[in-house]
């Protein structure tokens, strides 16, 4: 029997079933296979292994599960994501079969589905359009921003509607992802830089301002870093994704992964980026009313 889990587990298994043999199964292929598959089905996109119930409808096992550069060991409720990899553990004549069932297909992983995303942008921008009112008579409005942001928030919780599916493939995603930095830098650029030249060399405060500015923002960083590193013990590169969440800063992120080459970064932005953006959203307006 080859046995496959966590340590503790295995070890606690090996007490209950036996000893543990020099025989070394999983190479021995006559009758069983392993093999890695690309989930390119969207039938199969948001669906728990428990629902699939492979082992006893198709006599597949699902060992591992490569989903971007993580390696997941797999449980009774882990759902299935356009463009995982998954270890396929089945008999060899079986192979074929679970090819078709899963897909298989490399070239689905950098494909965009034009209607749920254009579905999407469209719903996020008309929902960013409806005003809000709010006590005071100030009236509130998400914009093409924070509309966008919660229609993809729910969008993403609920992976799929029918053979809708929401969910873009990793790599399609990281292509995307790139691609909307480089012009989000790129916009900033050309819109900010005669403004900031201007400032820079015709205010006499020009350079002041700049100093204020850096000056708040390194020390609200290291304030940021220090404090959740040293007590409240989030792991660095985490803690890293998170200032630059919360600084909504997509190029800090950028930064960030190529040095920590893990997706704890990216982990830490996603869980603090959409509260700071709306919040950045709502407050500005309040204000501007406020002092109007």
């Amino acid at each position: 029997m080859t046995i496959v889990g966590k340590s503790a587990q295995i070890e606690k298994a090996l007490s209950l079933l036996g000893t543990r043999s020099e025989n070394n199964l999983e190479m021995d292929h006559q009758q069983l296979d392993v093999r890695r598959m690309f989930v390119s089905n969207h039938d199969l996109v948001g669906q728990s292994l428990k629902d699939l119930n492979l082992p006893h409808t198709m006599g597949i096992i699902i060992t591992r599960i490569r989903r971007g550069d993580s390696d997941i060991l797999p449980n009774a409720e882990t759902t299935l994501q356009f463009g995982d990899r998954v270890r396929v553990l089945t008999g060899r004549s079986e192979l074929a079969s679970a090819s078709k069932f899963f897909g298989d297909s490399y070239a689905a992983q950098s494909e965009v589905d034009i209607l749920t995303l254009g579905l999407g942008v469209a719903a996020g921008f008309f929902l960013g359009m409806i005003p809000i009112p709010l006590p005071g008579g100030i009236i509130l409005k998400l914009g093409i921003a924070g509309g966008p942001l919660i229609v993809a928030l729910l969008l993403g919780s609920v992976n799929r509607i029918g053979k809708l599916v929401f969910v873009m493939p990793y790599s399609a995603n990281n292509t995307i992802r790139q691609l909307g930095l480089v012009l989000f830098l790129a916009g900033v650029g050309t819109r900010s830089g005669y403004a900031f030249r201007e400032t820079m060399t015709q205010s006499d405060q020009g350079i002041n301002f700049f100093l204020i500015g850096a000056a708040i923002t390194i020390s609200i960083g290291f304030l940021f870093l220090f404090v959740g590193h040293r007590f409240l013990r989030i792991p660095f590169p985490r803690l890293a994704g998170m200032l630059a969440g919360f600084q909504t800063q997509p190029a800090v992120l950028a930064f960030v992964n190529e040095q920590a080459k893990s997706e704890q970064p990216n982990i830490g932005y996603s869980s603090v980026f959409p509260i700071a953006t709306l919040t950045k959203i709502i407050f500005v307006q309040i204000l501007l009313t406020l002092l109007a």
